[in-house]
């Protein structure tokens, strides 16, 4: 076997296990088992289950990146780009499996805090900052006019799209995929009206 078919299968049952019972609930025999390795092998690749988490959400929350990486050149291909990137991380965030990766984890805050606050950092921090970085981009090539700070904004952006539609989902209500796309369009939409006032241009 290849090491990229080992990794495959190695992430692929670490995914499955640590979502349905949580990272602290999995075991390395568990993981042997679920990949059809052995232990050894395991460790060979993932020197403990702290890095192999780190690799299983990495994997998991790479595809979101994809619309950042588009060239815009004015105001409606930002717009367009901000809104598929949006989209991308709320679509991850209402994932089924991923809402129950995270019931699991804030079950357990209070018994693993360290782990809780490395999933927050590891699933949710890195797309926050990204969202932050093309809002001060926006901002700055005058697509986006707001005098807001770009970090307030970003907040304001995901607590809007999410918020008590993300509570629901915790508690079991069914979300569907062109509810959550159309909330993104509609915060969207507020927040580009504020285009209507001018803004100085931001310089570094």
């Amino acid at each position: 076997m290849s090491r990229k078919d080992a990794e495959c299968r190695i992430l692929a049952a670490a995914r499955s296990l640590f979502f349905e019972f949580g990272v602290p609930a999995v075991t390395t025999d568990m993981l042997a088992k679920a990949a059809k390795t052995s232990k050894m092998t395991l460790y060979k690749y993932f020197e403990n289950k702290e890095v192999l988490l780190e690799a299983v959400v990495t994997q998991e929350v790479a595809r979101i990146y994809e619309p950042s990486k588009v060239e815009v050149h004015n105001q409606v291909e930002f717009q367009n780009m901000l809104q598929s990137f949006c989209v991308n991380v709320v679509n991850i965030i209402f994932d089924p499996q991923i809402v129950r990766f995270d019931q699991l984890m804030i079950s357990q805050a209070l018994s693993n805090k360290e782990m809780s606050q490395e999933h927050y950092k590891r699933c949710y921090l890195p797309a926050i900052q990204e969202l932050v970085r093309l809002i001060k981009n926006g901002q700055k090539q005058q697509y986006l006019k707001t005098a807001q700070p770009p970090e307030d904004i970003a907040d304001m952006v995901l607590s809007s799209i999410s918020g008590l539609t993300y509570t629901k989902a915790l508690f079991g209500f069914p979300i569907t995929k062109d509810n959550i796309e159309s909330k993104v369009v509609n915060v969207l939409n507020i927040l580009f009206s504020a285009n209507d006032t001018p803004l100085p241009k931001i310089t570094e």
